[in-house]
């Protein structure tokens, strides 16, 4: 068994065919076929079978394909890691990020590293919550800034920064509302900006809707900047991130409603 084999088994797994596995791997079909073949016959068990014209993974390469994806990821990990000590300002930092801290906080972090090390390179995943925290959770990332883990995570907690949360809408509404009683009719016939589910601000705003006892119109939208622009355009109020919204609500493009 040979970490080359178990490659080209996965992207069989992945890809569904051998053609395309021979394609994503530069090598041509019969080595592909040969690799799979015989790794099946050194672990005794079929891992791919005919389905018509095509193949399918057996049940039992489903199991071998999600160990064999955990192990090579956990060998990339530990060969990646052996190397910094080696050259530590020549490695590669891996980052998930959610948009927000992506767009405000990350950039100005990255020129910085850059600056100090600039042999060293950096990537920088987007994504929601969910996203974000599946990625360290595979050793697809070696760094994560997000908002509270949705899944157990066994990680080491770097640093904190409060992320205040406010309800925004468009200025020509939102301002002339005085009491609660007020916001509250206001909230509830107006038409909320959701994030996407895994997000953890639409978490928080579902939270907040099912506190204040609201079944409001939604409208789902898959990025802060989209919510924002939506609110600006005046189809409804948010909740959004204090430090995204900050700009809007200076310039009076949307107002806060307490």
């Amino acid at each position: 068994m040979t970490l080359s084999q178990l490659r080209t088994f996965l992207a069989v797994a992945e890809l569904g065919s051998v053609r395309a596995a021979a394609g994503a791997l530069f090598v041509s079909q019969p080595a592909v076929s040969g690799a799979v073949s015989a790794l099946a016959r050194e672990l005794g068990v079929d891992l791919i079978e005919r389905d018509g014209r095509g193949l399918r993974v057996t049940p039992a390469g489903q199991a071998f394909a999600a160990s064999v994806r955990t192990g090579l990821r956990h060998l990339d990990f530990g060969v990646r890691v052996a190397g910094s000590v080696e050259e530590p300002g020549r490695g590669m930092v891996r980052i998930a990020a959610i948009a927000t801290a992506a767009e405000r906080l990350l950039l100005p972090l990255l020129g910085r590293f850059r600056a100090a090390y600039p042999q060293a390179s950096a990537t920088i995943r987007v994504g929601n919550r969910a996203v974000v925290w599946a990625a360290m959770r595979d050793l697809e990332v070696d760094l994560v800034v997000a908002g509270r883990p949705p899944i157990p995570a066994d990680v080491e907690v770097l640093g904190r920064a409060t992320n205040t949360l406010i309800v925004v809408g468009p200025p020509s509404e939102a301002t002339a509302l005085r009491s609660r009683r007020q916001v509250l009719a206001y909230l509830t016939r107006s038409t909320w900006m959701l994030r996407e589910t895994g997000s953890g601000t639409r978490d928080a705003t579902d939270a907040l809707l099912a506190r204040l006892d609201l079944q409001p119109t939604a409208m789902v939208l898959g990025s802060n900047g989209a919510v924002e622009a939506a609110v600006v355009a005046g189809f409804g109020v948010a909740l959004l991130p204090l430090d995204a919204a900050r700009g809007r609500i200076e310039s009076g493009a949307v107002a806060r409603i307490d």
